[in-house]
């Protein structure tokens, strides 16, 4: 005869469910410590080691600003001695006065090589202050505006002498020649050229 299973023991599957789920939260109770324990130490750990990273970061950002600028000077010094010829200096130089006369000039062509020549003049400073590169753009890529504080003059200068230089029909002003000998002029002082 087969045997019929006409009811459910509901309370059966309630208490083994129950036993189930306490069995389970008593053996999990102690994962779930053990895990907020391990997070706890790994989150303290990596705080303190994101701490000593920065400090070192800083750190070595301070030193290597301190080394860059003490070696800056340091070449500049030997970059005077071994360059620099032995030349009576009269207190102006004559290339920088002919080409402030040039600019000075009503004529504009005289104007324009005012600025090509202070242009090349730039290129041979920054040349003697040991900026090396095929032009004076690649030398004043090569400067650092904290070692050169006239950088941004420079690159003012240096883009009217390349539109003269690459614009057959730009019209250099006076004023705009003036004040682009006068970018020239501080820039080549602390060079210390003029």
């Amino acid at each position: 005869m087969h045997d019929s299973v006409d009811y459910l023991n509901l309370e059966y599957v309630l208490v083994r469910a129950y036993e189930f789920i306490a069995d389970f939260q008593i053996h999990s109770f102690d994962f779930n410590a053990a895990f907020g324990v391990t997070v706890a130490t790994i989150v303290v750990a990596g705080m303190a080691l994101s701490l000593f990273l920065l400090v070192a970061l800083v750190y070595s950002q301070i030193r290597l600003l301190q080394v860059e600028h003490a070696g800056f000077h340091v070449h500049e010094v030997h970059t005077h001695e071994v360059h620099e010829p032995e030349v009576e200096h009269t207190g102006r130089d004559e290339r920088w006065e002919n080409i402030v006369a040039l600019a000075a000039s009503s004529n504009e062509s005289d104007r324009r090589r005012a600025i090509l020549e202070a242009d090349i003049f730039l290129g041979d400073a920054l040349n003697r202050a040991g900026y090396t590169g095929a032009g004076v753009g690649d030398q004043l890529k090569m400067a650092n505006p904290i070692q050169l504080t006239t950088l941004d003059l420079a690159w003012k200068a240096h883009k009217v002498r390349n539109e003269i230089a690459h614009s057959p029909g730009y019209k250099l002003e006076d004023r705009d020649a003036r004040a682009t000998i006068d970018f020239y002029k501080r820039v080549l002082e602390e060079l210390g050229a003029i």
